[in-house]
């Protein structure tokens, strides 16, 4: 089965859509990595805004502030999140782990090494 065929229009359509929600991910993350907000604030916008809730939680655990790929993997294998998971599939108890053990970056290097 194919799609349907798009017309022009719709297909630039698209190609605007996906590159502002592209930013909107982006800008998220900066302030993030930033220390403007933090993963709290995160997960309270991606409740608001459908474009947020499709960030990677291994990137938004990236993005932490002196958190690399090996550190937000074992953060996450600590905590039991599959890192293909998005922010809008977390449930209520895997998000407060997140903000927990985001809060103080020193203990969760301790505690998940």
């Amino acid at each position: 089965m194919r799609p349907p065929p798009l017309t022009d229009r719709q297909r630039r359509l698209g190609l605007v859509n996906a590159q502002h929600a592209r930013m909107a991910r982006a800008r998220m993350l900066q302030q993030l990595k930033a220390s403007q907000i933090g993963v709290r604030d995160v997960l309270d916008a991606a409740d608001r805004d459908e474009i947020l809730a499709r960030i990677k939680v291994v990137d938004l655990m990236k993005s932490l502030p002196g958190v690399g790929p090996v550190g937000a993997q074992r953060l996450l294998d600590g905590i039991g999140i599959d890192s293909a998971r998005r922010l809008g599939g977390l449930r209520a108890r895997q998000r407060q782990q997140l903000i927990d053990a985001t809060t103080y970056p020193i203990q969760w290097r301790k505690k998940f090494r």
